[in-house]
């Protein structure tokens, strides 16, 4: 075996797939050059670097990686094989790449729960206790540190403040308030919450268009079954009157 076809079967050998008489004469070429031994051996310690940084939650991590490594090896059959360190680097950011994927692909949990909340009560209408009437209402949007004229605020105009109760999202206690028009319904989630300030983030979870925010002051998560811009929108009202 030659050091170039050490190199091109190098992912083989680390993801395990590698045949058992490849694999011998890999391991005797490498016992016989010391060259490719290190070569091999600082692969080894990128894995490793990288399992460490990345930590022990990493979705499936032999899966990712076994997939990373085939795939480096049918690009090398295709062209020249390149330096050591890109080749490093390439895989370090493929599997990277990937985590971030798998991590990140669905909304985090303050998102989906909210979206649900909206679903069920507001669009599916199952049975709650909620407040409707104007002083029972002022009395529960006090309580969260709101005024009642901030919290009449944080609809566009055509809208009014229809129905308020508290709930719990992603372990955290928020007032719920629905808005109408007299025909389409959204919710907004708020409660005080000294963070820094963050700019309106959107999601799409399920039929419900999802917007979160921070002002410093207060934390609000705006859904409606609307478009994204009609989310951004209503949330971009509500942060400033927040």
């Amino acid at each position: 075996m030659t050091c170039r076809e050490v190199r091109n079967l190098s992912p083989l050998y680390f993801s395990g797939e590698m045949r058992a008489e490849e694999r011998k004469r890999f391991s005797t070429h490498l016992a016989a050059c010391p060259a490719c031994e290190q070569e091999i051996e600082q692969y080894a310690q990128v894995d490793e670097r990288l399992a460490a940084s990345i930590g022990s939650d990493l979705p499936d991590a032999v899966r990712i990686e076994q997939a990373v490594r085939r795939q480096i090896a049918a690009a090398r059959a295709q062209r020249r094989f390149f330096a050591a360190g890109a080749i490093a680097a390439g895989v370090a950011l493929a599997i990277i790449g990937t985590y971030a994927f798998l991590r990140f692909a669905t909304p985090p949990r303050l998102y989906t729960d909210a979206a649900e909340d909206h679903h069920a009560e507001v669009i599916e209408k199952q049975p709650r206790r909620w407040r409707s009437s104007a002083p029972e209402i002022e009395t529960l949007v006090q309580q969260s540190g709101l005024s009642g004229a901030q919290a009449a605020s944080l609809a566009p105009q055509g809208y009014s403040l229809e129905l308020a109760k508290n709930c719990g999202i992603d372990g955290q206690r928020m007032l719920h308030l629905v808005f109408t028009n007299g025909v389409h319904r959204y919710s907004v989630f708020v409660r005080a919450q000294r963070t820094s300030p963050q700019k309106v983030r959107i999601y799409r979870s399920n039929s419900e268009a999802v917007a979160s925010l921070d002002t410093g002051q207060f934390r609000a998560i705006v859904v409606t079954v609307g478009p994204k811009t009609e989310c951004r929108e209503l949330a971009e009202i509500a942060a400033a009157h927040l």
